[in-house]
């Protein structure tokens, strides 16, 4: 059994990368009779967990791009975190999971992976840096401060259905044209 791994409350924007330790075979054929949010529940021991947005799936899906630059170009983990373990991400095989901490809806939780699972490491999604400017205090950025500028369209004069009629009478008219010349 796999040592415990407690993830803190509040924890957001962080991703697990975990081997999977069964062989390719056996994992194919459980993901065709398992939905993946059930067999991540069951990998990482946590039964209770809304696992919608883990991913499974088998390291040679990347062929040609490799695990780490999957994390670097799909979820921006910058280089320098990918750094340390960059030849062991691209050297994994079989199957792969990754955990997003955002699954957790900040909760304090404490994960009992079996044998299945070998952590590999924890990457950091970057965070949008705060955007400072001066304070926006003129009347046009108040809200509902803008004076509506389009004219609701005018209304057709008559009955609209009137021109459905005129349309028909020319059709059939036609119809009979082409009958009676035929």
């Amino acid at each position: 059994m796999s040592a415990p791994l407690h993830i803190p409350a509040g924890e957001r924007g962080q991703i697990r990368v975990f081997a999977i330790n069964r062989p390719p075979g056996d994992m194919a054929t459980a993901l065709a009779s398992t939905p993946k949010p059930d067999l991540a529940r069951e990998l990482l021991g946590a039964p209770h967990l809304d696992t919608t947005s883990t991913e499974i799936f088998p390291v040679s899906d990347l062929a040609g791009v490799g695990l780490a630059a999957y994390l670097a170009e799909g979820y921006a983990v910058p280089d320098d975190a990918l750094a340390a373990d960059r030849a062991r991400l691209d050297a994994l095989e079989g199957y792969v999971l990754l955990f997003f901490s955002d699954s957790l809806a900040g909760s304090d939780v404490t994960l009992t992976p079996g044998d299945a699972l070998t952590l590999i490491g924890t990457y950091a999604e970057p965070r949008p840096k705060p955007v400072s400017g001066p304070p926006l205090d003129a009347d046009s950025a108040k809200p509902y401060s803008g004076a509506p500028q389009m004219t609701p369209p005018t209304p057709v004069r008559g009955r609209p259905g009137s021109v459905m009629v005129v349309a028909a009478i020319i059709v059939l008219l036609g119809l009979g044209l082409w009958a009676l010349f035929t």
